[in-house]
């Protein structure tokens, strides 16, 4: 093995790279994911694309003049994710330029649209008629829909619909944790109220005997634009930041171990939710951990065809997954929602994961689009404790990719077991669970040696008891090793990163790092820097980031240690025993309902 200095790989690091330019920017869907006429889907970012009105006024919500016609809804009512079907009639001498516009709160300022239909989409416009079908999310306010056309050069509302109520105090994306002791499981969800918490849970379905967590153990919380580090997060407005209603946790503590409990939350007198989890066996006992690792997910799809392009795919193999065979916790390594700024994919996402998340512990951690800002937080410090701007090294490309959220809604929506081995909340923390230490790293955040991270990351592998925990896992969301041709300030970063810290995973022997960023899947073979070492003698590296944003079709330079790569939707799931490490990517087709093992892997652990 020949070992490459440090001063060798900060020489290549120097290549000229401007500090604060972003990791990437990614196309924001619009709240009812819309595709232009070239099937390119319409960016929420792209204000210029976005704004219908920018060539017009509106005449006043009020002006009812030119109304002619009617616009009405299939349902008064819904709860999150449910359809509805807009339909409009009776309209006078319709146009191309006539739109149907979608306002939450129904009482929004016309400009304040949150998205919007254009009514030739329909086949039978010309005929003053039409409809559409979409689906509408609980985001505590109601819905109005209006049809606009151009008359003397202002937009007037031809028709408005009845206002479209949401389910008062549903809750909303349940989630499950992992607590800070193991006989402890952590309920978050979203809701309207933050008074009449209640929570059961019981050994059966029938609830005929059920222990009620005590107030003592509930909390909630929620934030405001003002604790962002800039726009668009800090801009109020139906696309941008919503109030996100406040996020309810629940400490389910003194479980029975190896112990299936049915548990059911909401507000009392309210319709509540269910759902159900094991918790996990006594250390000694396991004989085996399983898991399912990914990053890069998002809500990304077509309104015509739900499993385009890949979020709800996954979300899907994921529910089916948690709810038919033995998962002891699903890992999320960065990337979350994608929503940057914008509070309504916050909501869709959280709804999407609850289908796994009600089941089996989420563990979240921190990428480039929850946490990376150029703006200052409100206080001295953001919510990680990081002062100023953040981690932006002269060596990085780190920017401003959380479009200000600097990684608030993450720490405000989830609770990590950060209590355990001194961790930092969401953003860097390790839990044990079974045969395994996992580690949760942020990549967002200095992992220099002497900093904070690098010593609690130390600390947190030199404790760890390897007869009772063989296999150590790292998670985080940007990649050690990566060779896109497109991306070479990853690359860089990357090196970096090897150079900074890949002597800790030498040193306690870590057997499998994951990561994401790239939204694609690669393996490695067993490497240290750069060069593949006999199988048990060094880590093995997988790139795990296909689990639903849009894939990344790029080139890959040669690198000796890629074993495998491709790009597919899908996610990993690796089992531990006692021996041996089996790690399998997991893909399926869209349009597809069979899955496939598209690469696998045995890992062994380190010789001595």
């Amino acid at each position: 093995m020949t070992s490459i200095p440090l001063a060798l790989y900060l020489l290549v690091a120097v290549t000229p790279v401007i500090q604060l330019v972003s990791g990437g920017s990614h196309a924001i869907p619009t709240f009812l994911h819309r595709y232009d006429e070239n099937g390119e889907m319409v960016d929420a970012q792209n204000l210029a694309a976005f704004n219908v009105h920018k060539n017009r006024t509106f005449a006043g919500k009020h002006v009812t003049t030119f109304r002619s016609g009617q616009l009405n809804v299939s349902v008064d009512s819904i709860v999150s994710g449910d359809n509805i079907t807009v339909s409009w009639l009776d309209i006078a001498t319709p146009a191309v330029s006539d739109w149907i516009g979608v306002y939450c709160p129904g009482s929004s300022t016309e400009s304040d649209y949150l998205d919007y239909v254009w009514a030739n989409s329909s086949s039978t416009w010309k005929a003053g008629s039409g409809t559409f079908t979409s689906k509408l999310f609980n985001m505590r306010d109601d819905y109005e829909f209006r049809y606009y056309q151009t008359i003397h050069g202002k937009y007037h509302a031809a028709a408005v619909s009845p206002r479209v109520a949401v389910k008062e105090h549903e809750p909303c994306g349940g989630r499950l944790a992992l607590g800070n002791e193991l006989d402890t499981m952590v309920l978050a969800w979203t809701t309207d109220t933050d008074k009449d918490i209640l929570v059961q849970y019981s050994l059966g379905m029938s609830f005929d005997e059920f222990t009620e967590v005590p107030a003592g153990e509930i909390s909630a919380r929620t934030y405001s634009a003002k604790d962002m580090c800039g726009a668009p997060a800090t801009k109020v407005s139906a696309t941008t930041f919503r109030d996100p209603g406040f996020q309810i946790f629940a400490n389910m503590r003194n479980l029975t171990l190896n112990t299936t409990y049915h548990y059911q939350f909401g507000i009392r007198g309210s319709q509540l939710q269910s759902g159900y989890f094991r918790t996990p066996m006594a250390p000694g006992v396991a004989k085996s951990a399983r898991f399912i690792t990914f990053g890069d997910f998002g809500v990304h799809y077509h309104p015509q065809n739900w499993d385009q392009p890949g979020a709800p795919l996954v979300g899907e193999m994921l529910a089916e997954a948690v709810q038919t065979s033995r998962v002891d916790a699903v890992v999320h390594f960065g990337d979350l929602s994608y929503a940057v700024g914008h509070g309504y994919i916050w909501d869709q996402w959280n709804w999407l994961i609850a289908k796994s998340a009600r089941f089996v512990p989420y563990m979240v951690g921190v990428g480039n689009h929850e946490y990376d800002h150029t703006g200052k937080p409100p206080g001295e410090t953001d919510v990680s404790g990081t002062p100023g701007i953040g981690f932006h090294p002269t060596w990085g490309n780190l920017g401003d990719d959380s479009e200000g959220e600097c990684g608030v809604p993450t720490y405000y929506r989830f609770k990590m077991p950060s209590e355990h081995n001194s961790g930092n909340s969401v953003f860097w923390y390790s839990f044990d669970l079974h045969l395994v230490r996992l580690i949760m790293m942020s990549s967002e955040h200095d992992y220099s040696p002497g900093t904070v991270q690098y010593k609690w990351l130390e600390g947190v592998l030199a404790s760890t008891d390897r007869e009772a925990l063989p296999w150590v896992i790292i998670t985080l969301h940007r990649p050690m090793y990566a060779n896109t041709t497109d991306a070479k300030g990853d690359n860089i970063v990357a090196n970096n990163m090897r150079a900074l810290f890949e002597d800790l995973l030498v040193k306690y022997r870590v057997n499998v790092m994951f990561s994401g960023h790239y939204h694609c899947y690669m393996r490695s073979c067993p490497v240290i820097n750069g060069e593949c070492q006999a199988p048990g003698t060094a880590p093995v590296h997988i790139v795990a980031g296909s689990a639903g944003a849009s894939l990344q079709h790029s080139a890959k330079f040669p690198a000796e240690w890629t074993v495998f790569s491709g790009l597919k939707f899908g996610y990993v799931v690796f089992e531990a025993n006692h021996t041996n490490l089996h790690a399998e990517w997991i893909t399926q087709d869209i349009g597809q309902s069979d899955k496939q093992v598209t690469d696998s892997v045995d890992v062994p652990l380190w010789k001595d």
